[in-house]
């Protein structure tokens, strides 16, 4: 259990501290003697932005760290299953509830129990609308938890939800006893296999190894997620032994990482999309024809090409990646026409008279290539004649344009995915409620409402598809490519890589420690 310190750290104990001033040594050491001390570092491109697992969706950061101290209903494995966590089994009694059996041993960092009174607290607490929880708005179908024993819990929705299981594996559960008496955006207490041990808002996350853990100990004890946004300090971090892992680097930096026998360099296709998305709401974007004249002016393959490196495709014109279920395999990509890019310009009204002025937004240091990708629309933009401002901002300024204040600028670049891997969730992002959308069209949030409900599966694959049409067809976004994995180790650090971007220390072991 952790407090924030007057000085801006969570309060410590006197074995805590003892551990802080080993973990404070661990930019001088190598990964060989972290490893005999059973410690890891861990590079992360941006800060944590909040501790409450449930005001946020960000996947490779806040609830990567997150994850480690919050324990959820069942858990998304390495390949890609769905496991138990705080519970051993589930299953569907009706079409509208599912039927979730805890693991009597479950228990918040306290000693508090991990019942079913507290998974439906927690359920109560994410369906608040005056809680206002960015994660909220991914359960559309979600109604309400109901205790059947005190370890059992029925969670009930409105229409069948065959993706609720999957969807739970990002839900994470929080103490209701000790959330009444604390802030659970500054402070943590969870059921996870960790304990934060140190933490500022801005800075580095340090996690120490719950002795009282009831699951399977971590082969780590001590971890520092170091905040390091620049991609070149993550790439010399990893080569000069400070930092002992890295998730998401440029594919510039593959062959040097490559060459270096100490590391060992995981490359593999993600589950997440990268593309533009177009404000559709306000500003020239709301034309169609502006939204299709910036996806003929993008060469996605030349970009590819020269800054990915060839390590994925473009995409042929979908929200989604191969892996989803919903993934139409009949769409092909807007193809590179930048003659076709200017006629549409000219019926839109803008021309050599009348130039397109847009503010392109990316968050520094935050995608893999980001800001060169960007770089590259907007130099491609240009030569259509659309003059696209760069605003590079820290992601958590831009969440909060994003999200909070509902402010976005006529583009920016961003990925997304979804953890059940079904198209429901990811296009849930998408419909016209959702915070996330900047796009309001009736045909697509109807066939995703429809296909989430739908028992039958031809049908639903059949909305879904329909669905995909439309979205290529009215392009709330530029459509690009799937993002590329790769990640660097210290040679001696076992880890599995992900294609869905989690890093969880407790998959982590040091060879010497097996």
């Amino acid at each position: 259990m952790s407090a924030l310190g007057r000085r801006g750290f969570l309060g410590l104990g006197a074995g805590a501290a003892l551990a802080l001033g080993l973990t404070g040594c661990l930019s001088a050491a190598s990964p060989a003697a972290r490893a005999r001390r059973s410690e890891a570092v861990i590079g992360l491109s941006a800060a944590v932005t909040t501790l409450d697992p449930m005001n946020t969706t960000s996947v490779g950061t806040d609830l990567s760290v997150l994850s480690s101290v919050y324990s959820s209903l069942v858990t998304r494995r390495p390949d890609l299953s769905i496991g138990p966590d705080a519970a051993v089994s589930w299953d569907r009694p009706e079409p509208t509830r599912w039927r979730f059996r805890l693991d009597g041993n479950a228990a918040f960092a306290d000693g508090t129990p991990l019942d079913a009174e507290a998974v439906a607290w927690n359920v109560a607490r994410l369906l608040d609308a005056g809680n206002a929880l960015r994660m909220t708005s991914n359960f559309p179908l979600l109604r309400g938890a109901e205790p059947v024993d005190a370890h059992t819990v029925d969670l009930v929705t409105s229409e069948p939800d065959a993706d609720l299981p999957a969807a739970l594996s990002f839900l994470y559960l929080l103490s209701p006893g000790w959330t009444a008496r604390h802030n659970p955006a500054t402070e943590a207490m969870g059921s996870g296999p960790y304990e934060i041990v140190r933490y500022s808002p801005g800075g580095n996350v340090e996690l120490r190894a719950r002795s009282g853990y009831w699951g399977p100990a971590p082969a780590i004890r001590d971890i520092t997620f170091r905040i390091t946004p620049s991609e070149s300090a993550r790439v010399s971090g990893l080569l000069s032994g400070e930092l002992d892992m890295v998730a998401g680097l440029d594919p510039q930096d593959l062959e040097r990482l490559a060459a270096d026998r100490a590391l060992t360099v995981h490359q593999l296709d993600t589950t997440r999309m990268a593309f533009i998305k177009l404000n559709t709401l306000a500003g020239p974007m709301r034309d169609i024809r502006v939204r299709h004249a910036v996806n003929y002016a993008v060469d996605k393959r030349a970009i590819t090409g020269s800054l990915l490196k060839d390590t994925v495709e473009p995409s042929p014109g979908q929200l989604l990646t191969a892996d989803y279920a919903g993934h139409d395999d009949g769409l092909t990509g807007y193809p590179y026409d930048p003659e076709r890019a200017r006629a549409l310009l000219a019926e839109a009204g803008f021309g050599p008279g009348r130039p397109l002025s847009v503010e392109l937004t990316v968050p520094s240091g935050q995608y893999v290539a980001g800001d060169l990708i960007v770089q590259a629309v907007a130099q491609q933009l240009r030569q259509v004649g659309v003059r696209a401002s760069i605003n590079s901002i820290p992601f958590t300024v831009y969440m909060q344009k994003y999200l909070v204040d509902q402010d976005m600028s006529d583009m920016q670049y961003i990925t997304q995915a979804w953890p059940t891997l079904a198209a429901g969730g990811l296009y849930g992002l998408f419909v016209s409620d959702s915070p996330y959308a900047y796009w309001a069209d009736e045909e697509f949030t109807d066939a995703v409402t429809e296909a989430r409900a739908s028992t039958d599966t031809a049908r639903r694959d059949e909305l879904y598809a329909a669905a995909a049409r439309r979205a290529r067809e009215q392009a709330p976004v530029l459509f690009l490519f799937p993002q590329p994995g790769i990640h660097g180790t210290a040679k001696n650090l076992r880890w599995r890589p992900r294609p869905d971007d989690w890093v969880r220390p407790a998959e982590m072991a040091w060879k010497e420690a097996a």
